[in-house]
C-alpha cells in the first residue's frame, strides 16, 4: 500500500513528522489506550509526544490535586491576570479606607451577615445562569466529538465493507482512508489558521502528505475558499468512486451498496456536524449578560469585601484576623472561581485549537490509519478456524 502511494506522489505517514508512528521502531503505534496494551516505556512515549489526553483520576481526588498545574485552568494567563487585577482594586480600597477612616465607620458599611446576604442575591443567579451556560457549551463539545467519532467510524467502516466484500485493491483501499483523514485534518488545520500558519489549509494537506497537489487543485476548482465544504467533498469523491463500484458490478446488489453510501454520508455528515457547531455559537445576548452579571458581581464583592476588612481591621473590638482572613478569602475566592468557570467554557466552544484541553488530531489519525492498515491485512492473516469452508446444513 505504501509503495503505490508513493507512486502517485503522496507521502505515507512515516516520510512525515508530524504523523510518524513512535519514534523507536520496536514500539508499537503511538495512539494506543493505557488500558494495559502498551509497556510502562511506550505509555511514557505516548504522554512525551502530548497524544494521550487520559489522566489519572485516583491522583485528582486525593490531595495531589494541589500538584496538578499542567493542561488545567491554573495554566490560564487570562484567570491570573483578572486575579490581578482584582487584587489590585481591592487592597487599593482597603489601603485608601485604611486612611480615611471616619467614626462611626462600621455601621456605615453594617454587619457582615448582611453583606453577605446582598451578595448572595447575585450568587445564586450568576451560579443558576454559569450551570446552564456550562452544561450547554459541554454539551455542545461532546457533540462535536462525537462529529470527529463519526468520520473515524466511517473510514473504518468503507475500508471493512470494501477490503472484505468489494476489492482488495491497495490504491482504492489507501485512498478511502487517506481521504478520511485529509478531511478531518482540514478541520483542524481550519481551526489554526493565524500569524503562525497563514498558508491555507488545502495546501497544508498537501504539505503533511494526505493530498497531492492535483487533488488539491480540483477540490479548490469545487469550491475554492471553504475549507469544510472541502473537506466534505472529500466524501462525495468516495461516494463517486462506491457508485462506479456497483456500476461494475463488484458491490453485491442494492442492499449493499446502499450500506456503502450510508458509511460514506456517515463521514460527510460527521463534518456538518462539527461546521454546524462551530458556525453556530450561543446567542451573543445570552453571553453578553451573563458575562456582564459575573464582572458587575466580582466589582460588588471586591468593593463590598474590601470596606469589611476595614471594618475588622479596627474600631472597638481592634483587629481581627480571623475575620479579616475570612473576607480576603471570600474577595479572591468567587471572583477567581466565577472568572475560571467563563474562562473553561471559552476553551471548550472550539475544540480544535491548540488549548492543552482541545482535541489531538494526531490520535484520532494514528487510530484510523493503524485501524484501515490492520483491516485490510485481516483477509490474509485468518485464523485456521475460520480460514477453512464452512460445511452446508446437511438435509
Amino acid at each position: 500500500m505504501e509503495g503505490r502511494d508513493a507512486e502517485k506522489g503522496v507521502s505515507t505517514p512515516d516520510e512525515k513528522t508530524s504523523l510518524n508512528p513512535l519514534k523507536k521502531s520496536s514500539l508499537t503505534p503511538r495512539r494506543l489506550s493505557s488500558y494495559d496494551s502498551l509497556s510502562e516505556e511506550e505509555q511514557q512515549i505516548v504522554h512525551q509526544e502530548g497524544l494521550s489526553n487520559n489522566y489519572d483520576i485516583e491522583s485528582v481526588i486525593t490531595w495531589r490535586v494541589f500538584t496538578f498545574i499542567d493542561g488545567t485552568i491554573l495554566q490560564s494567563r487570562v484567570l491570573w491576570m483578572e486575579t490581578l487585577m482584582m487584587g489590585l482594586a481591592y487592597w487599593s480600597v482597603v489601603l485608601i479606607m485604611y486612611e480615611i477612616r471616619w467614626k462611626n465607620f462600621s455601621e456605615f458599611v453594617g454587619s457582615e451577615s448582611s453583606i453577605r446576604a446582598f451578595i448572595a442575591m447575585f450568587s445564586t443567579l450568576i451560579g443558576l445562569l454559569l450551570s446552564f451556560y456550562t452544561a450547554l457549551n459541554l454539551g455542545r463539545w461532546w457533540q462535536m466529538r462525537m462529529g470527529v467519532q463519526n468520520i473515524q467510524e466511517a473510514s473504518k467502516k468503507l475500508t471493512v465493507m470494501i477490503s472484505q466484500g468489494v476489492t482488495q485493491d491497495d490504491v482504492l483501499l489507501s485512498t478511502i482512508h487517506r481521504y478520511a483523514r485529509a478531511s478531518l485534518f482540514l478541520i483542524f488545520a481550519a481551526a489554526k489558521v493565524d500569524e503562525n500558519h497563514q498558508e491555507h489549509p488545502l495546501q497544508r494537506a498537501v504539505t503533511h502528505g494526505f493530498l497531492t497537489q492535483e487533488e488539491a487543485d480540483k477540490l479548490g476548482r469545487c469550491n475554492p475558499h471553504q475549507t469544510f465544504v472541502q473537506a466534505e467533498t472529500l466524501w462525495v469523491w468516495l461516494g463517486n468512486a462506491v457508485t462506479s463500484l456497483q456500476n461494475q458490478g463488484l458491490t453485491k446488489g442494492a442492499p449493499h451498496y446502499c450500506a456503502l453510501m450510508n458509511a460514506v454520508e456517515m463521514g460527510r455528515n460527521g463534518v456538518a456536524e462539527i461546521e454546524s457547531f462551530l458556525e453556530t455559537p450561543i446567542p451573543l445576548g445570552y453571553v453578553h449578560l451573563l458575562c456582564l452579571m459575573v464582572k458587575l458581581h466580582n466589582g460588588i464583592v471586591t468593593l463590598l469585601m474590601a470596606m469589611a476588612t476595614v471594618m475588622l481591621a479596627g474600631g472597638e473590638k481592634g483587629f481581627q484576623p480571623v475575620g479579616v482572613c475570612r473576607v480576603a478569602f471570600r474577595a479572591f475566592f468567587m471572583p477567581f472561581l466565577y472568572n475560571a468557570i467563563l474562562i473553561l467554557n471559552a476553551e471548550v466552544v472550539d475544540p480544535f485549537g491548540a488549548d492543552a484541553a482541545d482535541f489531538k488530531f494526531s490520535q484520532y489519525d494514528i487510530n484510523m490509519l493503524m485501524s484501515n492498515r490492520s483491516f485490510c491485512k485481516a483477509a490474509e492473516n485468518l485464523p485456521d478456524c475460520l480460514a477453512q469452508d464452512v460445511k452446508p446444513i446437511k438435509k
